[in-house]
């Protein structure tokens, strides 16, 4: 009994009053650019799944970098009983990064299945030659397939089932009120895809908000466009651009080589497979000009008249069709006699674009139909969520 009372004695002269319930239980975050760390003293976070579970980490981003759980037990004296207590407690540590994203081979994999899915043929015949001589161009511009919005935080959802529904309604929408033509021109203006590498990074090294599926964006991609392509080509012939964007250079130039594939064979359905930021087309007195607008945006009149000369002397009117800034421009830009048309987008902002107070554009895409002798004949705009 007396070495039990001289235990008791020596636990109270060494420990400090044992500390309350709610003060053994101390969870921290600490946010360092793109890591992400947690610790936690406690009873009952043990585990660090214990921890990712209570910070309600977000692994379909991040992947855990760094962790260590440890245990120690802590002695203290019952005040009112005055008995030694001894309690467990654990440290538990965790750092994670933002994902990856999939091996060579898991993209490389993503691509040939994209390539060779099941395609649906446009149907032989009706494609006699039209009497109008108008020329249809489908501007999609800055679709970011890949890219995500939640509601709650910017007001509308966007993620790539979304994405493939609004594209294929809206672009069928266009295609069937530009029926009339002879032909038809589908413009993918840049920022396609939302992101360029496997880490989930645009082509400049930018971190985004994405959907880490990289398989899947192209696959879905590819789908919804071919959808868009297929339904043209039923009733005219079909020529599809791809131009890269600021989010998608690279990715802008294989789903290029996956439509060039896809369509080898068929007659009613040509693509453009020039590896330039800038391409140029004609229909008659037309010449017009696409690339995304990131780059070069005041100098476009005199790069097509250098680059597109011959055409240029022959074409008495002259366009650009170009992206990047998700809206529609206030007027059509002139830039030293050649129009400059700004595409909108369909797509709603993400956090980083209500953050920085890019809101209130109307979310559309357009549609230009030009006649023979050369300008514009008729220009249709189809708003997401009804006409305006």
């Amino acid at each position: 009994m007396a070495d039990k009372e001289r235990l008791i004695d020596r636990v109270k002269a060494a420990a400090p009053p044992p500390a309350p319930a709610a003060d053994a239980e101390q969870v921290t975050k600490r946010q360092d650019g793109d890591v992400l760390e947690a610790r936690s003293t406690s009873r009952t976070i043990r585990t660090v799944e214990d921890l990712l579970r209570h910070i309600e980490a977000d692994l379909d981003r991040y992947e855990v970098a760094a962790s260590e759980a440890t245990k120690w037990e802590s002695a203290s004296v019952d005040r009112n009983t005055g008995q030694p207590v001894v309690t467990e407690l654990f440290r538990v540590f965790v750092r994670l990064k933002p994902r990856g994203g999939p091996t060579t081979r898991e993209i490389v994999n993503g691509l040939i299945a994209a390539a060779s899915s099941s395609l649906r043929l446009p149907k032989r015949g009706g494609h006699g030659r039209k009497q109008s001589g108008l020329w249809s161009v489908l501007v999609m511009s800055d679709l970011h397939f890949g890219g995500r919005s939640w509601r709650h935080t910017t007001g509308s959802d966007y993620d790539l089932s979304i994405a493939a529904e609004l594209v294929g309604k809206t672009a069928s929408r266009l295609i069937d009120r530009s029926a009339a033509s002879c032909r038809r021109t589908i413009v993918l203006a840049g920022d396609t895809l939302h992101f360029d590498t496997i880490s989930g990074t645009t082509t400049g090294g930018t971190y985004i908000d994405r959907d880490s599926r990289l398989q899947k964006t192209i696959e879905m991609a590819v789908a919804a466009i071919a959808g868009v392509v297929e339904q043209s080509a039923e009733t005219l012939p079909t020529e599809v651009v791809f131009v890269p964007g600021n989010h998608d250079t690279a990715m802008a130039w294989a789903l290029q080589k996956i439509f060039a594939e896809r369509y080898r064979d068929d007659k009613r359905v040509s693509v453009n497979t020039e590896f330039t930021s800038r391409k140029y087309l004609t229909h008659g007195g037309n010449l017009i000009g696409v690339t995304h607008g990131d780059k070069a945006r005041k100098k476009l009149s005199g790069v097509m008249a250098i680059e597109a000369a011959a055409q240029w002397s022959q074409c008495r009117h002259r366009e650009w069709h170009v992206g990047h800034l998700h809206h529609q421009a206030a007027e059509v830009g002139t830039i030293d006699s050649v129009i400059v048309r700004t595409a909108p987008t369909i797509v709603p902002p993400d956090s980083w674009h209500v953050d920085m107070g890019f809101v209130g554009a109307e979310r559309a895409m357009q549609g230009f139909v030009y006649s023979q002798r050369g300008g514009l004949h008729e220009m249709h705009m189809e708003y997401v969520g009804g006409a305006k």
